[in-house]
This record gives C-alpha cells, sequence and structure tokens, in this order.
C-alpha cells in the first residue's frame, strides 16, 4: 500500500486573494499566529514512500476488512494523520477515521469530525474541517474539504480569514473554491468578504491563480484625493498575454481632470532581454481643454559578440504633467527627461558605447539656449592596459559626438586623451605620476561668418597622485582602530586659448571632495581648466576592531592654486583665488541611536560659508526614527526639515514631515500619516501639503489603503514608501 500525493492547503491563500498577491504592511509586522509545533513526520525519500500505520487495538476479519481503536497514526513521508478509531473496508479500499481526526504536513494543519481515505484513489474526504494555513498564516473551515491525489482540492461552504483564533475581524466566505494544481487554476463561486461583520464585496464566480501562473483578470482598485486632481479611483486589469509578455491596463478616473488611460507593457525574451513600457492618455483635460500624456520606456537586450542594447526614454506632453498627476517628488523635480539608446560592450582591455541621446526640458525656467544638446550620435572606447612595456600602466579615452539643438551652433566632437603613468607602492603607501595629452577638435555648422569652423585644442596634463593610510589601535582593550589617511595630488595645465570653442555640455560642478581631485575643474570636454595647483584631504577613521563597522569618518580638503586660472566659461569671470574652499565632511555613529552627518564648504578668503548642511538622526529601535536636518546654500537656499517615524501604544504608528523654507519664509512639504496594525489588518491614512517646483502653487493630498493581511489591499500606498524613506534618513 502506497501513500497518495498530498498537496498543500497553502493553495487555499492564492485561491483566497483574488488576483492580487497577498499584501505585507511593512508597520511592525504584528502577528498574533503561533509557531506550529512540530509533528512526528518521517522525511521521504521519494513522492512514493509507504504508509507506516500505528493503532491501539486492531480486529481483523478473513476477507480483510479491519477496525481500528485509539490512537491512530497514519505516517506517509512529510504527512500525519491522527484519529481515535478507523476502520477498513476490503472492498472499497477506503478507511473511514473518526475521532478528532488531525492532518498535518510541514505547513497546514486540518482537523475534523471524520475523514475517509481511499488507498486506490488517493482520496481524502474531511467532513465539518478546520484548517490552519503556517505559511500564510490563515485558518478557515469548510463543510467538506476533498484532497486528491492529482494536485486537486475541493471545499465546500468554505471561511477564510488571517485573523488568529478568537479573532473574526475579516471574514472571506465562499460556497465552494475548486483548485487543481495541475493546471494552476482555483475557481471560486459565491465569495463574500465581510469586515467587522458588515459584508462590502461580493463576487459570483471568478478564477484565480494558485501558483507561478498568471490570469488575466481585475486587480484591486485605488482610491485618493487632491487639490489639482479631486476624487481619483484607479481600477487596474491585468492581461497575461503568454507566458513572456503582460500588460496592466490601468483606467483613472479623476474628477477634475476626467478618465485617464494608462497601460504597462512587460516582457521577457529567452536571451534574458527584458523591459518595461508605460504610457498613458487623458483626452481633454477638464481644467485646460487639452490632452495631456506620459510615455516611459526602459528595456535592456543581450546582443550578439558580448554587446548589451538598453533604452531609457521618457516624455510628458507638457511641462506640468508631473506638478498635474504625481504626487512623488521625485518625479515634481525633474527639470530635463532622457531619451536615450545605449550599445555598450567591454573586454579585457575596452570598454565601448554608442548612444543616441536626447532631451525633454520641462521647466520654463531654462532658456532655450541653456537646454541640453542631443547627441546623434555619441561613440566611447576606453582603453586600459595594466603594468605594460617597462612596467607602466597606458590608457586611452577616446569620444567622438555629433550635437544638435534647434536655433544653435552645431556640430562635431572629437576628443583623445592618451596617457602613462607609474603607479608606485608599498605597506600602507602609493605615489602615481602620470602625463597625458588631451585633444579636442571640432567641425561646427551654423556659425556667425566670423567664426573658425574647425576650431582645436591640445593640453599637456602632468599630474602626482600620492597618499598613505597609518593606522593603530586603540582603547584600553585595543577596541578601536584608528587611521590617519593624507593625500596630495599636483596637477599642472598649461594656457589654451579656448575662447572659440563652444559650449556642448561643459559645466563646472559644485566643488565637493570628488571634485577636490579631479585633473580638470570642469565636467565635460569642452573647457580644459588652466592651472598649476595642488589638491590636500585628510581623512581619519575610528572603526571597531571586531567588526570594522565605522564609527567615526572625519575630512578635510582644500586646493591651493599657484597660478590663476585664466580658461572661463561664457559669462564666468576669471579666478584669482589662491585657494579653493575648505571641504570638511563629519560622520559620526560613536554613541548608540544617534548618528551624526555633517558637511561644510567655507570660504576662507572671505571668511564665509558657502555651503553646509546638517544632519541628525535618532533611531532607538527598528520602527523609531527622528531626523533633523539643516541645508544651508549661499545666496539660494536655506531650510530645515524635520521627519519621524513613531509606535505609539502595540498598534498605532505616527510618520510626519515638515520642511521649511527660512528664506522663502514658508512650508515647502509637510504631511502627517497614522497607522494602524493588528494581527490580521491595518489601516494606514496620510495627509500632505506640498508646494509645485514649477508653479509656486500649493497642492493637498489625502491618501488611504486599508489592509487585509494575507489577502490583498483597497486604496493608495499610502505611507509605506515615506516611512521607509524616513527609516534611513534619506532625502524625499
Amino acid at each position: 500500500m502506497r501513500a497518495a500525493k498530498i498537496i498543500s492547503l497553502t493553495v487555499l491563500l492564492s485561491a483566497s486573494a483574488l488576483a492580487d498577491p497577498p499584501v505585507s504592511t511593512d508597520i511592525r509586522g504584528i502577528s498574533c499566529w503561533p509557531e506550529f509545533e512540530e509533528a512526528p513526520l518521517i522525511v521521504p525519500d521519494s513522492d512514493d514512500d509507504p504508509i507506516e500505520f500505528t493503532s491501539g487495538e486492531a480486529d481483523i476479519t478473513g476477507e480483510g476488512d479491519a477496525s481500528f481503536r485509539g490512537p491512530i497514526v497514519m505516517q506517509s513521508g512529510k504527512v500525519s494523520l491522527t484519529a481515535q478509531s478507523a476502520t477498513y473496508d476490503k472492498e472499497t479500499e477506503t478507511f473511514s477515521i473518526e475521532g478528532n481526526v488531525s492532518y498535518q504536513d510541514q505547513e497546514t494543519r486540518v482537523s475534523g469530525k471524520s475523514v475517509q481515505y481511499n488507498t486506490e484513489s488517493g482520496v481524502f474526504s474531511f467532513n465539518d474541517a478546520e484548517y490552519e494555513l503556517q505559511k500564510a498564516p490563515a485558518r478557515g473551515s469548510a463543510g467538506a474539504l476533498i484532497i486528491e491525489r492529482e494536485g486537486r482540492v475541493k471545499l465546500q461552504d468554505v471561511r477564510y480569514t488571517s485573523c488568529p483564533v478568537g479573532n473574526d475581524d475579516w471574514i472571506l466566505k465562499a460556497k465552494s473554491i475548486e483548485v487543481d494544481d495541475n493546471t494552476g487554476m482555483g475557481t471560486v463561486r459565491s465569495a463574500s468578504l465581510s469586515f467587522k461583520g458588515v459584508p462590502f464585496l461580493y463576487i459570483p464566480y471568478i478564477t484565480v491563480p494558485v501558483n507561478d501562473e498568471r490570469k488575466s483578470g481585475l486587480l484591486f482598485p485605488k482610491i485618493g484625493t487632491s487639490d489639482r486632481r479631486g476624487f481619483e479611483f484607479w481600477q487596474p486589469i491585468y492581461w497575461n498575454i503568454a507566458p513572456n509578455y503582460d500588460a496592466t491596463i490601468v483606467p483613472r478616473y479623476m474628477s477634475k481632470r476626467g478618465l485617464q488611460l494608462g497601460t504597462e507593457l512587460r516582457f521577457l525574451t529567452e536571451n534574458n532581454s527584458n523591459g518595461e513600457i508605460w504610457g498613458d492618455f487623458l483626452s481633454d483635460d477638464d481644467r485646460i481643454k487639452e490632452d495631456r500624456w506620459q510615455f516611459d520606456v526602459e528595456t535592456e537586450s543581450f546582443l550578439s559578440h558580448g554587446w548589451r542594447a538598453s533604452v531609457l526614454a521618457v516624455g510628458v506632453s507638457d511641462n506640468a504633467y508631473y506638478d498635474d498627476f504625481s504626487s512623488r517628488r521625485s518625479m515634481t523635480s525633474q527639470t530635463s527627461l532622457n531619451r536615450s539608446i545605449d550599445f555598450e560592450r567591454y573586454s579585457e582591455h575596452w570598454s565601448m558605447m554608442v548612444r543616441l541621446q536626447d532631451f525633454q526640458t520641462i521647466d520654463p525656467k531654462i532658456d532655450l539656449d541653456q537646454e541640453p544638446y542631443a547627441q546623434l550620435p555619441q561613440i566611447v572606447a576606453n582603453g586600459r592596459w595594466r603594468d605594460g612595456f617597462l612596467g607602466l600602466d597606458y590608457s586611452l579615452d577616446t569620444e567622438t559626438s555629433y550635437f544638435y539643438r534647434d536655433d544653435s551652433v552645431k556640430g562635431a566632437r572629437l576628443h583623445l586623451k592618451p596617457a602613462i603613468s607609474l603607479p608606485l607602492e608599498g605597506p600602507g603607501l602609493y605615489f602615481v605620476p602620470e602625463i597625458a595629452v588631451d585633444y579636442t577638435g571640432y567641425k561646427l555648422t551654423d556659425l556667425p561668418d566670423d567664426e573658425e569652423e574647425t576650431p582645436s585644442r591640445s593640453a599637456p596634463i602632468f599630474s602626482i597622485d600620492t597618499g598613505a593610510i597609518f593606522d593603530k589601535t586603540a582603547g584600553d582593550d585595543d577596541q578601536w582602530l584608528v587611521t590617519l589617511e593624507p593625500r596630495a595630488q599636483y596637477t599642472y595645465i598649461p594656457f589654451r586659448d579656448q575662447s572659440d570653442i563652444p559650449i556642448f555640455d561643459t559645466i563646472q560642478p559644485d566643488f565637493n571632495l570628488i571634485q577636490l581631485f579631479r585633473q580638470n575643474r570642469y565636467i565635460g570636454h569642452d573647457r580644459i581648466g588652466d592651472t598649476r595647483q595642488l589638491s590636500w584631504g585628510l581623512t581619519s577613521r575610528m572603526l571597531s576592531a571586531e567588526n570594522g563597522s565605522e564609527i567615526l569618518t572625519a575630512t578635510i580638503g582644500q586646493t591651493r592654486f599657484f597660478d590663476t586660472g585664466d580658461v572661463t566659461l561664457p559669462g564666468e569671470d576669471p579666478s584669482s583665488d589662491s585657494s579653493s574652499d575648505y571641504i570638511a565632511e563629519l560622520e559620526v555613529n560613536v554613541w548608540d541611536n544617534w548618528n551624526i552627518d555633517i558637511r561644510h564648504q567655507w570660504d576662507s578668503d572671505t571668511d564665509r560659508t558657502e555651503r553646509s548642511s546638517v544632519r541628525v538622526q535618532y533611531k532607538p529601535g527598528e520602527f523609531k526614527a527622528v531626523n533633523m536636518v539643516y541645508r544651508y546654500v549661499d545666496g539660494s537656499l536655506e531650510q530645515t526639515d524635520l521627519s519621524f517615524a513613531w509606535p505609539v501604544g502595540e498598534s498605532w504608528n505616527l510618520i510626519g514631515r515638515y520642511n521649511y523654507s527660512l528664506l522663502e519664509e514658508k512650508a515647502l512639504d509637510r504631511f502627517v500619516g497614522i497607522e494602524y496594525e493588528s494581527c490580521c489588518w491595518a489601516i494606514n491614512l496620510l495627509a500632505r501639503r506640498s508646494v509645485s517646483r514649477t508653479t509656486g502653487e500649493r497642492d493637498s493630498t489625502v491618501s488611504i489603503q486599508f489592509i487585509l493581511k494575507g489577502f490583498s489591499s483597497l486604496g493608495s500606498e499610502a505611507t509605506i514608501g515615506l516611512r521607509d524613506d524616513i527609516m534611513e534618513g534619506r532625502r524625499y
């Protein structure tokens, strides 16, 4: 007699979750479910393990019928069944088992008044069954529960909830549920969902996937409200086109705007090429009487001979699109939208890229002559050869680009930079002299009559980069490791007149520790800044000798100029400073639960702070954090920022932020959210008021999310992303 193949009742979870996967609130993970007690299970060697049957007493007739009195224990592989009594009918090959019947595998526990098990068909039939699912966790009951060997489960008069015993805050009831593990589908008939005893959703019939298979159908809707959009309602529709293609169609009704239709298409090919394509369209916006649209394309393809292609392309119908239709600060703060196609290949010595790139500028404050150029195309090939001829390192950086912008100078640019260096290294020391030649040449069109069509510039670059790392132990028990890491870099670049060269993509970036040790003070190839300078920096760290974690990191640096820099960008005045600003950073994690991050830029000539930021975080627990931030940029920005996430009692959680501009004397962004979480359900409510980047208008939004654990959610994901940002101390 062999055991039937038993399938886990965790398929019930998938069946009852309709078209959405199980949802986790990720607030504090409150659960009132005890762990399953270990059952005495035999580990199987195969799916056809024999049944081991034991009983207290047994009567066996000559015809093969039998009766057994308890305790009865049946085991097969990782499955066990216990009861008080059982009978076996030889003719029907059926066990009839009664009295405190309990079935258990690693993830499922089922109990009932009686169960029949047919050894020929491998069918378990429970009457008046109650079940618990360890993985979900969840529980429920069924008037009848049938488990078939072929991989099917049938239930009648079903109740399902993720609430623990004694708590029925939410209940899913269904007349019947049938699950077929072979087809991966479950069928639910006459289902209703109630909360606190009040029914609020009825589903007469639905089929859903119960494994990794996908199925077309409705997803749960989302709701919200906003000053700009009014009442909002999303109803996502999932379309399983093929095993490697699917789409989500999202009608979105906005009472102040109209009906918007969005669609996301996803694909995956045999060679792991993949992509996501999103587009939405709103016909005749009720407020401005114009069509509004957006597209967002992100794909990655693997080609022959080691090449990889990627597409990143975003576009909107107008400058105010994100202000009007998005509440995410990462979207509304954008100024230009990238549209690019890249082809890349990497080998032992070479890295190569071909790029086609354009931008859509959506910030009305940017003038036409300041908008970024399109590069059609940009071709980059960089080579590196370590420890080559005479023990030297060799490199070659090349780039060819064609720049295009309406009503502007256009043309091609060639950049070459060969370099040779001799790295010398010793214990805790390094010394790297390098010499390079930087060449850039142009072929220009649409120039004024008196300007050169083929300007060029070349300049040698000589540098010496040296540094050291010294360390020693400290503390009574040598529990700390303290380092001292000095670094110095000398750079010489002679002056070259570049006034006849246009500016395609070159800027002077904000000064920081990374910029401190750059040879060229500009980013981009249209300018090579003349200089004779010495950059120095000093870093000290305190680390735990036990695990290497950083307790304190302090860095200070500056650049000393021996000549004035005469090369400038248009509109920039030559600098006569003998030194750069001081740059200092301090990160402290000395005290339990506290960390401090200070960044400061100070002009010693004027005794004035150019930039400064201070962030203090108090994080005494996994779900507790308070962030206090101050940011300052001379003449343009001065802000304070307070944010927090804090539990109140066992079930309540608060989050909030207040971002205030001291220069404008007004709040830029403020929100407060309250979250309640019980064992089996949660609710999040968020109220937010922020200022539009482009227009300065204020927008107020209210979002709510209602979550039934182990089932699904209704509403918008109001607070989860913001709470994660607060806990990690990230900016918004």
